[in-house]
């Protein structure tokens, strides 16, 4: 890597496929929605080294679901790595995969930057949650690699986001995640899901982003209620002397029926 070619990586997130392809989320099928994204990928980048999905990737957790994302992503040709989210199942996502270009890898070295996946997932619940195990494991790849800038990505929002119904649903042990990581300086940026909308803020020194769905986005408010933007991605360039530069590219239009009317999924 070098200033004058980063490194790319791209980040999609909260995907809700289901078995059935022609199955829809509040007025969106979220297979067409997600191939508009893919479309999006297609046209826009002309390189990419790296494709990150934060969790969520199928609504129903279905076997299916999980291999037709394996499959649309495979006409990319780069590694594609991914994480758990509260409507994913981590055992099924584990006999999915590897599958294609999608790895079942946890830690992703670079020449001098990391990336260490982490599992937020809490069994029947939607609010996320680290294991013992799962900050153990962070602390050991930080220690590993105390040179490299690292990211850190999982799938539930790890602060308030200023949404009163999500930022209940959120990491509930995240004044635990940030002590750990206030040990470790290196730690260049966070990334997350869950929340269905951009998000930047830079908190404890670290970067933060969360990216759009790549099918219904939540409007920030208090009350659960949809946001008539369309779905989109994230793109992030790591630069060898640790900056980064990152933004969100998003479809013409919302992709579906808008459902303005929705209390809920």
């Amino acid at each position: 890597m070098n200033k004058k070619a980063p490194f790319r990586l791209i980040q999609l997130s909260d995907i809700h496929l289901f078995a059935d392809a022609e199955r829809e989320l509040l007025g969106v099928k979220t297979e067409e929605s997600f191939q508009a994204v893919i479309d999006l990928l297609h046209r826009d980048e002309k390189h990419i080294d790296i494709i990150l999905l934060s969790g969520d990737i199928s609504q129903d957790n279905s076997h299916e679901a999980y291999v037709r994302v394996a499959r649309a992503l495979e006409s990319f040709r780069v590694p594609v790595y991914c994480v758990p989210g509260n409507h994913d199942d981590p055992r099924v996502m584990a006999k999915v995969y590897p599958l294609a270009t999608i790895s079942s890898e946890r830690h992703i070295v670079l020449k001098n930057w990391h990336i260490i996946l982490l599992n937020s997932h809490k069994t029947n619940s939607v609010e996320g949650f680290f294991e013992e195990s799962e900050l153990v494991y962070l602390q050991h790849c930080l220690q590993k690699y105390p040179e490299h800038h690292a990211i850190v990505m999982f799938h539930h929002q790890p602060f308030p986001v200023g949404s009163k119904w999500l930022d209940n649903l959120g990491l509930q042990n995240a004044d635990e995640f940030w002590r750990i990581l206030q040990q470790y300086p290196q730690v260049n940026t966070v990334l997350f899901g869950h929340v269905h909308q951009e998000v930047a803020k830079l908190l404890h020194h670290v970067k933060c982003y969360a990216v759009p769905s790549t099918c219904i986005q939540f409007k920030c408010q208090d009350e659960f209620s949809l946001e008539n933007i369309p779905p989109g991605y994230r793109w992030i360039d790591l630069y060898e002397d640790g900056h980064i530069e990152t933004a969100v590219r998003r479809v013409a239009e919302y992709v579906g029926m808008f459902d303005a009317e929705a209390k809920g999924y």
